[in-house]
C-alpha cells in the first residue's frame, strides 16, 4: 500500500511540474532594449567585452581605461565570464601602483585632472565587492589618500566646487595647480567619490563634500534644464556670463557630455548617500535637466550635434545610464524608456556603430583624428548598453 501511495505522489508530481515551471514568473525582462529579449544588444555588448580584455587590457588614458574595466565588471556580471573580471582586476592593480606619493594620478597625457581620477577610481568601487580583503583595503586606502590630500591641497572649494587639478606632471611631480571649479570634478570626484567613501565609512564628513559638490552644480542650472560646462582655463567662465564667446562654452559646446558626468554623480549620490531628504530634494532638482535631455534627444536617438569625435558627442552615451537611473529610482515616465530604446536602436545597427565610433564594430580614426574621442566612444557607449541589458549593473556597491 505504501508502495502504491508512493508511485501515485510521484506519477502526480511528474505530471504536474511542468505546469508549475510554466506558472512560475519569468526573469524581469528590461524594459530598455529595442530588440526582443536585448539578444543583439547583448550580442554587440559581448562583442566589446571580448574586443577590451584582447585590445584595451592595458591603457594609459586612466578614465578610458577605467570605464574599459567597468565595462568589463559589468560583463562578467552579465555574462559570468572570468576572464573579463581578471583583466579588470589586474588594470586595477595597475591604477593601485600609478598612485603618486601626493595621493593623485597622472592622467595619462601629462596633467593631472580631478574628474578623469574620478571616472577612474570608479573601477575600484565596480570591482570592491569582486575582490578579497587585501585588494578591498588597498582601495579604500588609495581612496582615503586622494580625498585627504584634496581637502589638504585646497581643491575643495567653499561653494561646494570641486577644483580641476594640476597642468604638468612628470616623474610623480605635479606642478601648476589648477584650483578653477570645474563642473566635472565636482560631479565625478564630489558627487561619486566622497559618496564612495560615506558610503564605506559612514562618515558624515564625506556626503557633506558630495552633497555640496552636486549643490553647486545644480545651482548653476538654467531654467531651461541645461547644466553649464563650467571651467576657467577653457574659457567657459562662471563669472564672465554675457560674453558670446564664454557663453557659447559654458551652454553650447559641452552640453550633453556635461549632462552624462553629472548624471554619473547624481545617481551615485541618490543612491548611497542614505539621507532621505537630500534623496528627494536631489530627485526633484534633477527634473528640468531630465526633461530638457528628453527634449533634445536628436531624431536618430542620439545626443549632441557636434561632430563625432568632439569631446560632447564622444561622451553623451552617459545620458542612456543617467535615464536609466532616473527611470528606475525617480519616475517610470514611459518617455524615458522610449528615449533609451531609441538610442539602442541605433546603436544595433553596425553602420550607425562604426559611424558613432565603436573601435568593436571597425570605427578608423584618421591621422588626425584624436584616437582617445573614438575610445571614450567606445568606453562608454559599452556602459550605456550594460545599462540597457541589466539596469542597475553599474551601480552595484
Amino acid at each position: 500500500m505504501k508502495l502504491k501511495r508512493l508511485f501515485f505522489r510521484n506519477l502526480l508530481a511528474i505530471l504536474f511540474f511542468p505546469l508549475l515551471v510554466s506558472a512560475a514568473p519569468a526573469p524581469k525582462s528590461s524594459p530598455f532594449c529595442s530588440d526582443s529579449g536585448c539578444v543583439q544588444t547583448r550580442k554587440l555588448f559581448k562583442n566589446l567585452c571580448d574586443f577590451i580584455v584582447k585590445r584595451k587590457s592595458t591603457f594609459p588614458t586612466i578614465y578610458v581605461g577605467g570605464y574599459y574595466m567597468r565595462d568589463l565588471v559589468a560583463g562578467y556580471e552579465i555574462f559570468g565570464n572570468r576572464r573579463y573580471l581578471d583583466t579588470a582586476v589586474a588594470y586595477g592593480d595597475y591604477l593601485l601602483k600609478k598612485q603618486m606619493p601626493s595621493g593623485f594620478w597622472a592622467s595619462g597625457y601629462g596633467t593631472v585632472y580631478l574628474a578623469d581620477t574620478g571616472s577612474a577610481l570608479g573601477l575600484f568601487i565596480a570591482l570592491y565587492n569582486h575582490v578579497d580583503a587585501r585588494r578591498q583595503k588597498e582601495y579604500f586606502d588609495a581612496v582615503r589618500r586622494y580625498t585627504d590630500s584634496l581637502e589638504k591641497d585646497g581643491m575643495i572649494h567653499k561653494n561646494g566646487a570641486i577644483g580641476t587639478g594640476w597642468r604638468h606632471v612628470k616623474n610623480g611631480v605635479m606642478s601648476g595647480p589648477i584650483y578653477d571649479q570645474y563642473t566635472l570634478s565636482s560631479a565625478l570626484t564630489g558627487g561619486e567619490i566622497f559618496t564612495w567613501m560615506y558610503h564605506i565609512t559612514k562618515k558624515d564628513k564625506y556626503r557633506e563634500v558630495a552633497y555640496h559638490a552636486l549643490k553647486w552644480i545644480l545651482s548653476t542650472m538654467r531654467s531651461d534644464g541645461n547644466i553649464p560646462y563650467i571651467l576657467k582655463m577653457e574659457g567657459a567662465d562662471w563669472s564672465k556670463k554675457g560674453n558670446a564667446k564664454n557663453d557659447y562654452n559654458l551652454w553650447h559646446d559641452s552640453t550633453y557630455g556635461t549632462s552624462a558626468y553629472v548624471g554619473e554623480g547624481i545617481a551615485a549620490f541618490d543612491l548611497y548617500c542614505g539621507n532621505p531628504a537630500w534623496r528627494t530634494w536631489i530627485q526633484r532638482a534633477v527634473k528640468p535637466n531630465i526633461e530638457f535631455l528628453l527634449r533634445t534627444q536628436l531624431a536618430d536617438g542620439t545626443w549632441s550635434k557636434h561632430a563625432r569625435k568632439s569631446w560632447d558627442r564622444t561622451r553623451s552615451p552617459g545620458i542612456v545610464n543617467y535615464l536609466i537611473w532616473y527611470y528606475e529610482h525617480v519616475d517610470q515616465d514611459p518617455r524615458v524608456a522610449r528615449a533609451v530604446r531609441r538610442f539602442d536602436a541605433f546603436i544595433l545597427k553596425p553602420e550607425n556603430a562604426k559611424s558613432y565610433g565603436l573601435l568593436n564594430l571597425g570605427a578608423n580614426p584618421g591621422p588626425k583624428d584624436k584616437a582617445n574621442a573614438f575610445n571614450t566612444a567606445t568606453s562608454l557607449t559599452g556602459r550605456a548598453l550594460a545599462g540597457i541589458i541589466s539596469p542597475g549593473v553599474n551601480s552595484r556597491w
